[in-house]
């Protein structure tokens, strides 16, 4: 196993940073998304209705496999690494 200098690591880490933040102004700023904070149903269903994401960063090892069936077909990434950052970005539900 081949260890990344710090520095990319660090770097590596910023650009995603910044990549998440991107996301979320994007989907604040789009037109499609405002549509559903307006919709009727929607907002009888649920009022205040809004999207809201959660992100989880962790750096690490990870098995890439494929899953699915003949009409559809997902990668899937497996490792303790993989299972922290979906700990981590469970945890923004909890901490908003």
């Amino acid at each position: 196993m081949e260890l990344i200098p710090s520095n990319k690591v660090s770097q590596l880490s910023d650009m995603t940073l910044i990549s998440f933040l991107t996301i979320i102004a994007q989907t604040k700023r789009s037109r499609n998304m405002r549509k559903y904070a307006v919709h009727a149903a929607l907002n009888k269903r649920m009022p205040n209705y809004e999207v809201r994401m959660g992100f989880g960063l962790h750096q690490g090892w990870a098995i890439e496999g494929a899953l699915g069936s003949f009409y559809k077909i997902d990668a899937s990434y497996l490792s303790p690494n993989v299972n922290m950052s979906n700990k981590l970005e469970e945890l923004t539900k909890t901490y908003n």
